[in-house]
């Protein structure tokens, strides 16, 4: 029988798994020069083992295996994370394709969604109010899982970043399914990624020992996604949604700006720059180690928010201003973001 003290130990397991194995990856990582390069848009200066992703899943799978109960959910959740690890390998051995990375992620998240389907009845059903089909509803739902997959990938840009973000979020997740006392297999996994991501963060924050590669920072994005929507609970409802993006507004916010900023300024939104919410940090003289800690502190509001949110019961109105007050703030933020960026000559726009 799951208790929360178990959970909790849960975590503590996973960071300890995670600390053993990661030195290993690295020595391996060394031996068969698997390492990422200094250049382009990267802001490290030496070669770094890369693989820290393969020992992020080997943690994560083992400890959840090992003490969580067989469920439908889980199972189908370490069958799509594979799918995502061999995709994230390819991409960091064979610098792959990014549609291809895209049909793999799309695969992933379409399996798991299609597996649990019956977990998102109730957001169908939501939905059908608006004459919306359940086919639609479905592919929001991949749309939503790929969409923070991307995000989750593309703010690994500094030592410690991705980590340290995806730990403050499944923490955050945790505490929600706690104190609405949600299914506590879901707030197992959530622990047991946040557990995985603090063990990481030892190795990875600056100067980094490894990097996660796109496998570590595709396969968090993917736990993040998809334990978030195991544990929603009906009824689907305004609080609900603005509550969801508050938890993963950081993340959400780059991938909006760095789509923005290419397609304004008329590049591929595949094509790597360095025009990221961190980049702009940077650019204004604050250190690696300052900027992560900076956008650590941001992210501990805006989660700490979310958890306001969905806790607490908020009339429609009150929510109606938010809602607009947010969009008023990001409004504002990536104006002066691309200010920001044109003066430091960081995009094109």
């Amino acid at each position: 029988m799951l208790s929360t003290k178990w959970l909790i130990l849960l975590f503590f397991l996973a960071f300890a798994a995670t600390v053993v194995i990661t030195p290993v990856i690295i020595k391996f990582a060394r031996l068969k020069n698997i390492v990422d390069n200094p250049g382009m848009h990267k802001t490290h200066i030496e070669a770094t083992p890369l693989l820290g992703g393969l020992g992020i899943f080997i943690s994560f799978a083992v400890i959840l295996y090992i003490f969580l109960p067989v469920e439908d959910k889980l199972n189908s959740l370490i069958i799509s994370t594979l799918v995502l690890l061999v995709t994230g390998l390819l991409d960091d051995l064979y610098d792959i394709n990014p549609f291809l990375k895209l049909c793999g992620q799309v695969l992933a998240a379409s399996f798991v969604v299609l597996w649990n389907a019956h977990l998102f009845r109730f957001m169908v059903d939501y939905f059908g109010r608006f004459n919306i089909p359940g086919f639609v509803v479905f592919i929001l739902i991949i749309g939503w899982i790929v969409l923070i997959i991307n995000a989750v990938n593309l703010i690994d840009g500094l030592d410690g970043l991705a980590s340290g973000t995806a730990a403050i979020i499944f923490l955050a997740m945790a505490l929600l399914s706690y104190l609405e006392g949600g299914r506590l297999s879901v707030m197992g996994v959530q622990l047991i990624g946040a557990g995985t991501c603090l063990g990481f963060l030892i190795f990875n924050f600056n100067p980094a020992k490894i990097f996660m590669g796109d496998t570590g920072s595709m396969l968090l994005g993917f736990i993040l996604a998809t334990s978030h929507l195991y544990a929603v609970k009906y009824p689907f409802s305004a609080q609900l949604v603005l509550g969801s993006m508050f938890i993963f507004a950081y993340p959400v916010l780059d991938v909006t700006y760095a789509i923005y900023r290419r397609i304004a300024g008329k590049r591929s939104i595949f094509k790597a720059d360095k025009g990221h919410i961190h980049h702009v940090l940077i650019s204004m003289g604050f250190s690696v180690k300052k900027t992560v800690l900076i956008i650590y502190a941001a992210n501990i509001i805006l989660v700490g928010i979310a958890v306001l949110l969905l806790a607490l019961h908020i009339p429609s109105t009150n929510l109606f201003i938010i809602a607009v007050v947010t969009f008023i703030v990001v409004l504002l933020l990536f104006r002066h973001l691309t200010i920001v960026s044109k003066k430091n000559g960081l995009c094109d726009l």
